[in-house]
């Protein structure tokens, strides 16, 4: 459906209101068409054309003043969503020659000129064989002629006083030339002397026609000369009337019923043709019926929907389907279930001159659907399984952080029991010698029973540091990294590798679960000490700083271990990737690291070679 804002003109015709009359006969020389309107706050209030102005000129009005007061006419104005067919009764029964249009609001959006409706129609309209006799066969325009002789000022007072748009400049009974509204408009705005002969101004010669001649070759070569009249001369070369643009118009409006209903006929032929079902349904108030369907509607629904009410087709969706038209003026794969088949419709509610109607184009979407649903049933399956593979990694992860843990208590212990295997040598010893008193005993059970609940502590360390926990809460980083570094320190102890850590000045706090963020750590930490325990490297350190960007808290975490393997540096991150195979490791612990960082900390995790080592770069929202 073509729309009156598909073909408007939307700059070079309009003012403000405030305008003088002076900027108005600018506006209209400029957009050559003559007339303009006048907005205010974007609305229409006024409209001046070529004719009002005319009357002025005679009057010899002061064209500084403004020009609201003097536009008097009202403005006809047409919504700009319309089809085009809705602005010929609009032009000729108002007798206009343009038509202002506008939004929802009221606001102006643009002028649509006769001219433009001209060009939209097409050639069957005027007739093959229609004459321009045929035409002036019933009121004849008068043709109003004016001598050579004329001022322009007399060419203006014969326009207004036989309120025509134009004169004929005759010489001894010969048309020498025409002057028009436009002419004596340009004349004013120049403040050229009125007084002035007309042959100054007039247009030489006159575009000119046969009554004999078709009317498609004289719209054709109005066009060509951009003129809005023509003299017309009768069989025997006699000046017979002067034809112009309105008087053409208004003969074929008419036919315009006739052209759109062979248009409308060649679309639904076209229509019938189509792959999806096309349904047309009129619309009037609290009713509507089934007015047409294609070939494809009939195959899909049958022939006996005709002149139904659509609820009985789409059911129970029909209302919210057509509140969504009512609404926003069209719809977009609207989905409906009918006869066991998903469709989707999509169409628009549209106005011609005389009624409202509804045009749906429905889509079979059941195959796509079946299809839809087969693929969010292999996502669902896919995504369980993703689940279930994570759940077994994540249980291979406690499994060997277990392992870990006995590791690391088997470090702390190690210390404690062999003080306790010194005691009881020294119980021994002193029974043997006979030292063993009193004082003596009390002293040793002191010393073991110190050693034992050191051994407690170091268990439910241990315990509460592998319990997992979802609970999220503000933590202080610092002692997160401290318990991580507590945990292997006997292991870095042993093999001679001193932890640095260093930070700018201020509160470390994150939130999450404190637990998760140290075990991360602790992977780094075991990557690490197992990469150090392997060098030669005389110092042998790992260092942590922490730094802030934004919001954002920085860990850096470097050691001088040589590095990782760069065919794998870039894998190290994805499940059973592992840096010591050699060592038995599986390759869960970065991949872990990195899915608590991402998923629970809402941060991220990289790792790169600098010239002596491995660095692991943390970033994670800081608590503030």
């Amino acid at each position: 459906m073509n729309t009156l804002a598909s073909i408007a003109h939307r700059d070079g015709f309009s003012l403000s209101h405030s305008a003088t009359l002076s900027e108005a006969m600018a506006c209209m020389l400029q957009n050559k068409n003559g007339s303009v309107v006048l907005l205010k706050d974007n609305a229409p209030v006024g409209i001046l054309t070529e004719g009002m102005v005319l009357d002025l000129l005679e009057q010899e009005i002061d064209f500084a003043q403004a020009v609201l007061p003097f536009s008097k006419q009202p403005v006809i104005t047409a919504n700009a969503k319309r089809p085009v067919e809705y602005a010929f009764d609009l032009i000729v029964t108002n007798n206009i020659r343009r038509l202002v249009l506008t939004d929802d609001s009221g606001y102006y959006v643009g002028m649509v000129l006769q001219d433009d409706l001209f060009a939209f129609l097409e050639e069957d309209v005027y007739k093959v064989d229609l004459k321009v006799a045929d035409i002036l066969s019933g009121e004849m325009p008068q043709v109003v002629l004016l001598s050579v002789q004329k001022t322009l000022h007399d060419a203006l007072h014969l326009m207004r006083h036989m309120k025509v748009g134009s004169v004929l400049i005759e010489d001894k009974g010969d048309v020498k030339g025409i002057i028009t509204e436009k002419d004596i408009l340009s004349a004013g705005y120049q403040h050229k002397d009125l007084q002035q002969s007309v042959t100054l101004l007039m247009s030489s010669p006159v575009l000119s026609a046969s009554v004999d001649d078709a009317i498609t070759a004289v719209i054709v070569r109005m066009k060509e000369y951009g003129v809005r009249r023509v003299l017309v001369y009768d069989r025997g070369g006699k000046a017979h009337a002067v034809l112009t643009s309105r008087d053409i118009f208004k003969h074929i409006k008419g036919n315009v019923a006739r052209m759109l209903e062979i248009k409308l006929r060649h679309a639904k032929e076209i229509m019938d043709l189509l792959p999806h079902a096309i349904i047309e349904i009129y619309d009037v108030p609290n009713q509507q019926a089934i007015h047409w369907i294609n070939r494809k509607a009939r195959e899909q629904f049958g022939e006996e929907i005709l002149e139904h009410a659509p609820e009985e087709l789409f059911g129970a969706a029909w209302h919210g389907l057509y509140k969504s038209l009512i609404s926003e003026g069209m719809i977009e794969s609207f989905p409906v279930v009918m006869q066991g088949r998903n469709f989707e419709f999509s169409g628009t509610l549209s106005k011609n001159i005389n009624s409202r109607y509804i045009k749906l184009i429905a889509k079979d979407v059941t195959g796509h659907e079946a299809i839809k649903q087969q693929l969010r049933d292999e996502v669902a399956e896919e995504s369980k399984l993703r689940r279930e593979q994570e759940y077994l990694m994540m249980q291979q992860s406690r499994l060997a952080s277990m392992g870990e843990m006995i590791g690391y208590i088997a470090h702390q212990w190690r210390q404690p029991l062999a003080q306790i295997g010194g005691i009881f040598m020294n119980l021994e010893s002193a029974y043997t010698f006979g030292e063993l008193d009193e004082a003596y005993l009390q002293k040793s059970i002191d010393r073991g029973n110190e050693m034992i609940k050191y051994m407690s502590r170091t268990i439910d360390d241990f315990r509460l540091f592998f319990t997992p926990s979802e609970e999220k809460k503000n933590f202080d980083v610092i002692s997160a990294l401290q318990q991580a570094i507590n945990i292997v320190s006997a292991g870095l102890n042993y093999h001679h590798i001193e932890v640095i850590m260093d930070k700018q000045e201020g509160e470390y706090r994150a939130k999450g679960s404190a637990n998760e963020f140290a075990q991360v750590i602790l992977a780094l930490l075991n990557n690490a000490k197992d990469a150090l325990a392997q060098s030669e490297h005389s110092k042998r350190v790992i260092h942590i700083s922490l730094t802030r960007e934004n919001n954002m808290i920085v860990l850096l975490f470097c050691d001088n271990g040589g590095g990782i393997k760069p065919d794998i540096i870039s894998k190290i991150f994805h499940s059973y990737v592992s840096t010591k195979y050699e060592s038995g490791g599986t390759g869960i612990g970065l991949y872990m690291s990195q899915l608590i960082m991402e998923q629970k900390m809402q941060g991220t995790i990289d790792a790169y070679n600098n010239e002596e080592g491995a660095c692991f770069i943390l970033k994670f929202p800081s608590f503030q």
